[in-house]
């Protein structure tokens, strides 16, 4: 699934608070208009769980996943809702255990070389580096990966990145994509302004893969 997400570069963050199902749909149709058929959803509500489900069931090759999940109960809803990844803000070792033995590919949260242990030593590659510009951004997570370098670490940074920092990420080795917030700011959905999110999505894509 990662693998897929770097076809992309790009994973756009949905944050807004109790999605409607319709305008769920007509986010992930946006997204796909633009080239970019992904995104996670931060899931913490019922309503969030029903849009995963039904943008997995309307558009089965859309990549959804489910955003800051802090536990393993909380992870197995996000399976059970059809999400196709999920992520976290930290290091749950339970949940990455469960992870391990499910369909989906999870990847915890990380910002310090201790925190990367714990992962690797729970048989994990994968992690999202958050939150990124506050850590420290590009040099900061260049920096805690030198003593990993050897190792085939799959990265998604998170957290404050802009549109100028896109490039900088992705030319560090490990970092497969970027989860970015700007392509689908609350106002645009609450708005319904499809189109600019359709417009930030292409915009995204065209700096990432330039």
């Amino acid at each position: 699934m990662f693998t897929s997400l770097g076809k992309y570069k790009i994973v756009p963050l949905l944050t807004i608070k109790d999605i409607e199902i319709a305008d769920a749909l007509k986010v992930a149709e946006a997204l796909i208009k633009g080239g970019l058929p992904a995104m996670e959803i931060t899931f913490r509500r019922y309503s969030d769980s029903k849009a995963i489900r039904e943008i997995a069931k309307e558009f089965p090759d859309f990549l959804i996943g489910a955003s800051g999940i802090l536990n393993k109960d909380q992870f197995l809803r996000a399976v059970d809702s059809k999400a196709k990844f999920a992520t976290a803000p930290g290091v749950c070792e339970e949940s990455i255990k469960i992870a391990i033995k499910s369909p989906i590919v999870f990847a915890p949260g990380a910002n310090t070389p201790s925190d990367i242990e714990r992962i690797l030593l729970n048989s994990c590659v994968h992690f999202q580096f958050f939150p990124a510009e506050p850590s420290g951004g590009v040099d900061y997570l260049k920096a805690i990966l030198e003593p990993f370098d050897h190792l085939p670490l799959d990265i998604l940074p998170k957290g404050g990145i802009t549109q100028d920092k896109i490039k900088d990420y992705l030319k560090i080795p490990q970092v497969y994509a970027v989860s970015l917030e700007h392509i689908l700011l609350p106002e645009y959905v609450i708005n319904k302004q499809w189109d600019k999110i359709t417009e930030s999505a292409k915009n995204a894509l065209g700096t990432a893969l330039s």
